[in-house]
């Protein structure tokens, strides 16, 4: 067992002992009930669909509750600069699972706040539960964006999060999967589903070091084997085989850690001999330009929730194709193409309906897009999530 598993499993058998006299000896005083001053939590800014969310919300909440806060726990990233300038903003610079100077400076930033709510994204939850422990008042508002969690609910961490979890004032979760999930395994008595929203009119135009003339496919999603990049790939090359096709790029668009995932998918693209047509961007704080200058957006993912990209692509009016995996298929109805994962030869000839027919593809992006626009608006979701908050 990993020492930052084991410090977790160590801590939570304490606090299971020590939560009742904690409980009963709280002494910060409780806010009024209609106000309404909440912090988003995120481990970290890189981009990712959890991190982006949070974000959002953060700017979102503007001028709709008393305060609007972000803390970053561990690691901050691209997404610090699309952080309005008058969000109240934190960064933990938490080094382990028990960071007391961590937690000491985070308490204090509630404090100054008076926060009353903490929206946990993610892995975040923890931390706030650790939080919990030093002002009781605090309401836990989980937010899972974890789309393979249903398939981890032996691990650790999933047994740590049962228990945490009767701590929770209400989950959030982007699938309806997700909430049957935490239904039946998690103990908090609320649980709903959300949608996860963008903001296009939020991002940065100056594009850094990116020049493709020629029209172009993207993918936004870290370089992660679930995201399967390799079937992408595969299905790139089939379309690149038909002459009339040469001109197409395809452009990669997120994390890259380096690692055995990331150089396996680079060999790949160099055997297939896509060296000079397949390029791998990295984490991006221009990643709406870019999708914005693209024709097709896809996902190749294996496993998924609500993706953050697609809802992203829509917004841009972009056609699109995904893999039939967690709400993809609902997000995209019938304006979109939907193939079954693992299927490259499906996912060519998806990709190459929308390339040999481009009235089509920009009719479906109109479409895709004005569905999108009513379901998953900003000011629609972040009135939900108040009343939640208001409960």
């Amino acid at each position: 067992m990993d020492p930052e598993s084991l410090a977790i499993r160590e801590t939570t058998k304490k606090h299971i002992e020590t939560t009742t006299t904690i409980e009963s000896t709280a002494t910060i005083a409780t806010t009024e009930t209609n106000t309404i001053r909440v912090l988003q939590l995120i481990d970290s800014l890189d981009a990712g669909g959890g991190e982006r969310m949070a974000v959002n919300l953060a700017n979102s909440l503007i001028g709709k509750v008393e305060v609007s806060g972000l803390a970053c726990t561990r690691k901050e990233g691209v997404l610090k600069s699309l952080i309005q300038p008058n969000i109240n903003y934190l960064f933990c610079d938490k080094k382990g699972v028990i960071d007391v100077k961590a937690i000491s400076k985070t308490i204090t930033f509630i404090k100054k706040h008076k926060i009353t709510h903490i929206h946990a994204h993610g892995s975040s939850y923890f931390f706030a539960f650790l939080l919990k422990l030093k002002i009781w008042r605090l309401k836990i508002i989980w937010h899972d964006h974890h789309g393979n969690r249903v398939n981890e609910t032996k691990s650790l961490n999933s047994t740590v999060l049962k228990f945490v979890s009767r701590h929770f004032f209400h989950i959030f979760c982007v699938s309806t999967e997700l909430v049957n999930w935490a239904k039946n395994n998690l103990q908090a008595k609320s649980v709903s589903n959300i949608n996860n929203f963008v903001f296009i009119d939020n991002q940065p135009k100056a594009l850094e070091n990116f020049k493709i003339s020629s029209p172009f496919i993207v993918c936004v999603a870290n370089l992660r084997e679930p995201k399967n990049h390799l079937n992408l790939v595969e299905a790139f090359k089939i379309i690149k085989n038909q002459s009339k096709n040469k001109s197409w790029k395809l452009v990669l668009v997120g994390d890259d850690k380096k690692d055995e995932y990331s150089k396996f998918l680079k060999n790949k693209i160099t055997e297939s001999k896509l060296g000079e047509d397949v390029f791998i961007l990295g984490q991006r704080s221009d990643v709406g330009t870019i999708v914005d200058l693209s024709s097709i957006a896809v996902l190749s993912s294996k496993v998924e929730a609500l993706p953050m990209a697609l809802i992203e692509y829509a917004s841009f009016k972009k056609p699109v194709v995904v893999t039939d995996v967690g709400q993809c298929a609902e997000v995209v109805g019938k304006f979109g193409k939907v193939v079954p994962p693992n299927n490259s030869k499906a996912l060519a000839e998806a990709l190459l309906f929308y390339v040999n027919k481009p009235e089509v593809a920009k009719q479906d992006a109109l479409n895709l897009h004005q569905k999108v626009t009513t379901e998953f608006n900003p000011e629609t979701i972040t009135q939900q999530v108040i009343e939640v908050y208001t409960s």
